[in-house]
């Protein structure tokens, strides 16, 4: 559920800016506010794969203008709480404070990102490792079938021994 989501996501990013500004101005330390700033990053991503993400919502939602301009005034508010809380952070520990912030947030959504590809990677050559065994185990089993078929003609197509013959 889209809307769902947006909500909850605009909901922490109200949350979190609040706590950043309360921090900012109780002279609290960046690392006692590091869980407000990254529930903030969190909740302006939630908001904007929300927005992004159409499936789901029944078309009367879709083409709806109440929902339209529901995104757009969320994604807005989403925009204004993060540059209030930029402000009240480079106002409380100096103007390079935000952006180096920004720029380890991108760093660690960029290492994520990373290793969700190497492990996909990984769950590839597994998946092709199990399909070449399943292909040998199939085709020995096919094998011995084909050698056990051919066997059992041969034998079949031998003439009987003659009733005087067994003895």
């Amino acid at each position: 559920m889209p809307i769902a989501e947006i909500l909850v996501g605009i909901s922490l990013v109200k949350a979190s800016a609040a706590a950043i500004k309360e921090g900012c101005s109780a002279a609290k330390s960046l690392s006692d506010m590091a869980q407000s700033v990254d529930g903030l990053f969190e909740g302006t991503k939630q908001v904007q794969k929300a927005r992004a993400k159409k499936s789901g919502m029944s078309m009367r939602d879709q083409l709806g203008a109440g929902s339209a301009a529901q995104e757009v005034i969320d994604a807005r508010l989403a925009k204004e709480l993060l540059h209030e809380a930029r402000m009240a952070i480079s106002f409380r520990f100096g103007p390079k404070c935000w952006d180096e912030i920004v720029s380890l947030q991108k760093q660690r959504d960029a290492e994520a990102r990373r290793l969700a590809a190497i492990e996909r990677q990984e769950k590839q050559e597994k998946r092709e490792a199990v399909q070449g065994v399943f292909i040998v185990i199939a085709s020995v089993v096919i094998g011995i079938t084909i050698i056990a078929i051919i066997g059992a003609v041969i034998w079949a197509t031998q003439a009987p021994p003659a009733i005087g013959e067994i003895e």
